[in-house]
């Protein structure tokens, strides 16, 4: 847990995000620069697979893929953790989605994410939300074990062919989240300038 407010710093390029490789869910090494040579990509980070806030964004994510792929654009989560793990997040959730696995965390750092303080993650706004994708969910999801460092944040960027950022969202606090619909926006903009 981070002891004084930290800021996002998500960068205009990509340039730091191409060359590193991460393992995806099935144990295959993916270079982050590939995911996005002849296609907008949507990179979502998602805190740790326990996460409730990111266990939702995950299946509402995976519920719009038909449009996200209407728009030619791909979405890819990255998760702390293993390939074992990630691919465990896949199946419990019934998601289709690629997850990478960064267990060193390289990419939330070169994407700019933050870590949390105590009130970032436990505060009114994240618990309330918290239980609201619970109950939204009809129970299928909610806060699991922690996976990885509690106190790290994810958020979401859209990449162009080109490395350029078109827009990105870090988190601000744990429930902090781009939705679906904002982040689709993004991927269509991309493809219609690319």
């Amino acid at each position: 847990i981070a002891k004084e407010r930290q800021r996002t710093s998500p960068p205009e390029r990509a340039d730091a995000l191409s060359d590193i490789v991460l393992p995806d869910h099935d144990g295959n090494e993916v270079r982050l620069g590939d995911l996005w040579r002849e296609e907008p990509v949507a990179l979502v980070w998602v805190r740790h697979y326990g996460c409730v806030h990111c266990r939702s964004h995950a299946v509402q994510l995976n519920e719009a893929r038909p449009e996200f792929d209407a728009a030619g654009a791909r979405v890819v989560l990255v998760g702390q953790a293993t390939p074992r793990q990630a691919a465990h997040f896949r199946r419990r959730l019934q998601i289709d989605l690629p997850v990478l696995a960064d267990e060193t965390r390289d990419s939330y750092r070169a994407a700019g994410a933050k870590v949390a303080t105590a009130g970032e993650l436990l505060g009114p706004k994240s618990v309330s939300s918290g239980v609201r994708a619970t109950f939204a969910s009809r129970g299928k999801v909610h806060q699991g074990r922690v996976i990885g460092h509690a106190a790290q944040l994810g958020g979401a960027m859209v990449i162009a062919p080109d490395g350029e950022v078109t827009w990105s969202h870090m988190a601000e606090d744990a429930s902090d989240n781009a939705s679906p619909a904002e982040i689709l926006a993004a991927a269509r903009q991309a493809s219609t300038t690319g």
